[in-house]
């Protein structure tokens, strides 16, 4: 049974201190890297299976499986969480680190999303063949690097530079759009 959370800052709070702690296995995605990437399994065209994606989370594992389980369950909570307030109207409300300035930073947000992505591309085809919808993905894209670090879209630096000083509230727009072009799809 999934220990119960007064309000997702306590939940937030712990789940972060699991994944950043030194049980935590090396390769495991941080906070906002983790929020990207299950706002990302949330809109995602098809469901893919817990026991597929919770091995993205955390590679290898962590040594003690009591504190797995632990932390799988809090991930599964902030899940149904995104999944929940998605379906409610509610939208998004991204979990991003904060640079030096006080501007957020959405790189391990956007990193977490399009590993989402990875995990089904074919299904996400539908999206970038439309002219129209595929413009959601871009602050994503824009934000978001590959293996070797390069942004997996270029952008003119005065573009980017917008999406960087706007991304607080284009990440929660490009989320609930996606979600609004896959619901109205199914709804077809």
């Amino acid at each position: 049974m999934s220990e119960e959370f007064d309000d997702d800052a306590e939940l937030v709070a712990e789940l972060d201190e699991a994944l950043a702690s030194e049980d935590a296995p090396e390769d495991c995605m941080q906070l906002s890297e983790l929020d990207g990437f299950l706002t990302g399994l949330a809109v995602s065209p098809v469901t893919v299976d817990p026991d597929e994606w919770l091995s993205w989370v955390w590679g290898e594992g962590f040594a003690d499986k009591k504190l797995e389980v632990h932390v799988a369950e809090m991930v599964m909570d902030h899940y149904a969480r995104i999944v929940e307030d998605l379906a409610e109207g509610y939208g998004v409300d991204p979990l991003l680190w904060e640079n030096a300035d006080g501007t957020a930073d959405a790189s391990e947000w956007a990193d977490g999303f399009m590993a989402a992505v990875d995990l089904r591309p074919e299904e996400w085809l539908p999206i970038l063949d439309d002219d129209t919808a595929r413009l959601h993905l871009v602050p994503i894209l824009a934000l978001a690097c590959d293996a070797e670090g390069a942004p997996l879209l270029q952008l003119p630096p005065a573009d980017l530079k917008h999406i960087q000083e706007d991304v607080e509230s284009l990440i929660p727009k490009a989320v609930e759009e996606i979600h609004g072009y896959w619901t109205a799809r199914e709804d077809d």
